[in-house]
């Protein structure tokens, strides 16, 4: 049973929020204004005198509408959604979730999660991502801590960049500064509501962890701990300026802007209507994070983060982010199945070409087919199925190691295996987004009881690490004692369970054959040879 309760903020006023018997919900926080829709977020103060209503969602960021379809497709599972509306300049709002009786001078743990969805689609409002099962498995397992989901501008109010919007006061990554932000709002705002703000753990899935792994850029603190779910700056690297500008150039002449003076193009453009400009996007034109401008982006390699410490590596975030988590699932690549644009039965010469440019040799490239035992005969979709074991090798799982390294002593790694059980074209495997389904506890009805298991082991362990506590052995480089933990797998043996083990492990149910591979091929030229695949090159 919810009910309308006052809760008094000392900086924030009387703020109104939903209290069940375990926890308060505060919905639709605004944590940052916007004088328009291309422009930087001012970080809210708030007023203690004020009266401020949070018992509904706030607006989504302008997106497709058919976003958190496209999701659930992806996830092979719905469910009930709530009643969304998108706004462009009252969309920087946060939820946040807390258990409902906390003790005086006790300041919780805080669990800031960003969503994935490739910077196109996404909302805190997804039921996928409420905080209140999690909020309340803490609280049982006496590790009581305070979760908060937020949204950040997407496509094009997001991250279009160009030298023309820079000279008229445009920035760019918008998106990345709205996520800045509200991290900053939670740092200044969160005791008020029993939080403690040195102690913030940021947890970004998908595209959510490529940003946590970009905000290690910033030379101010944003974060103590931060969790990689599926995604890392190798993962998407910041683009570079030729590429934006590009970008930049397809939009405008697809809007019809091209001929326009270059003040009234910009001016056109920053006032046009903002489906239209959602329906000028294309896959083709990537409207992505970029590189440089005030955050500082700055593209790394997988060597260089293999080499952490022991290499030059500028990544400001190693002095002040103590501790990572970092994973993948077994089948991350499931996502990149629908943005790969070629013919069944002729993905494998395709493949084959375009492996021998960007690797420019064809000895090379027979090198990964053969690794990889991909033959042009070979039937559509067990090319296809190969194909993606090589983009999650090469993608999300060496992403993980290399990070592992980066932390070395200081970092968590773990493999989630369980399958999917839930009927669709990836049934049986561990998809992308499967981690996240389980992590928030929210499809435990679609669960049998060694899932729920699974699920709930998962959450106990973030919850664990986010308060300071180790989950299981760190990742040691120095003393090669590379533990790991891994969610369920494949037969009756493994699916359901949890285990620790040190890899290079059969457990982990991940092959060497990348490793191998990485042997006579760097990793940054294989992951540049998987990005010219995808782009059709």
């Amino acid at each position: 049973m919810e009910t309308i309760t006052d809760f008094h903020h000392p900086s924030l006023g009387i703020v109104r929020c939903w209290t069940s018997p375990s926890t308060r919900q505060f919905l639709g926080l605004r944590y940052a204004t916007l004088t328009g829709k291309w422009a930087t977020p001012v970080v809210l103060e708030g007023d203690p005198n004020k009266i401020v209503d949070a018992t509904m969602l706030g607006p989504c960021v302008p997106s497709p509408s058919n976003g958190i379809d496209i999701e659930f497709s992806h996830i092979q599972r719905t469910l009930p959604i709530p009643e969304l509306q998108q706004s462009d300049t009252e969309c920087l709002n946060l939820n946040i979730t807390t258990p409902k009786n906390i003790p005086t001078g006790v300041n919780l743990p805080v669990i800031v999660f960003i969503h994935g969805g490739g910077f196109a689609i996404g909302a805190n409002s997804w039921p996928q991502y409420d905080f209140r099962r999690l909020v309340e498995l803490s609280v049982r397992e006496g590790q009581p801590v305070i979760g908060v989901n937020i949204n950040y501008r997407l496509g094009a109010l997001g991250f279009l960049a160009s030298n023309e919007l820079a000279s008229h006061g445009y920035k760019s990554n918008n998106g990345l500064h709205d996520q800045r932000a509200a991290l900053l709002w939670i740092k200044k705002h969160i005791s008020g509501f029993g939080g403690n703000s040195d102690q913030i753990t940021l947890v970004g899935e998908s595209a959510g962890g490529v940003s946590a792994t970009h905000h290690l850029q910033s030379e101010v603190p944003l974060f103590k701990r931060m969790v990689s779910m599926s995604g890392t700056n190798l993962l998407m690297q910041p683009l570079p300026e030729q590429v934006t500008e590009c970008t930049y150039k397809a939009i405008v002449d697809r809007l019809g802007l091209a001929s326009l003076p270059v003040t009234e193009r910009v001016n056109a453009l920053v006032q046009m209507d903002t489906q239209k400009l959602l329906q000028a996007s294309s896959p083709k034109h990537p409207l992505l994070p970029a590189a440089g401008g005030d955050l500082g982006l700055k593209p790394h390699t997988y060597a260089e983060i293999h080499q952490g410490s022991y290499g030059s590596l500028d990544i400001p975030g190693r002095k002040w982010c103590e501790e990572i988590m970092i994973g993948d699932c077994q089948m991350d690549a499931s996502i990149l199945s629908t943005m790969l644009n070629y013919e069944d039965d002729k993905i494998a010469a395709a493949f084959r070409e375009s492996l021998t440019r960007s690797l420019g040799s064809a000895d090379r490239a027979k090198e990964v087919l053969t690794a990889y035992t991909i033959t042009e005969d070979m039937h559509g979709e067990d090319a296809l199925k190969s194909i993606l074991q090589f983009a999650n090798d090469i993608s999300f799982f060496i992403p993980v190691l290399n990070y592992g390294h980066c932390w070395s002593g200081n970092g968590f790694i773990y493999h989630f295996n369980e399958p999917n059980s839930w009927d669709g074209p990836w049934k049986g495997y561990a998809t992308h987004l499967l981690d996240v389904s389980y992590l928030f506890q929210n499809y435990n009805e679609a669960l049998s009881e060694p899932q729920r298991a699974v699920a709930s082991q998962f959450a106990r362990d973030l919850v664990a690490f986010s308060c300071g506590r180790a989950p299981w052995p760190v990742f040691e480089y120095e003393t090669k004692d590379f533990y790991a933990r891994v969610y369920g797998g494949q037969g009756t043996d493994n699916s359901g369970k949890v285990a620790t083990v040190l890899i290079p492990h059969t457990r982990t149910e991940r092959s060497e054959t990348i490793s191998n591979l990485m042997r006579s091929i760097p990793a940054d030229d294989l992951s540049r040879a998987w990005g010219s695949f995808m782009a059709g090159h």
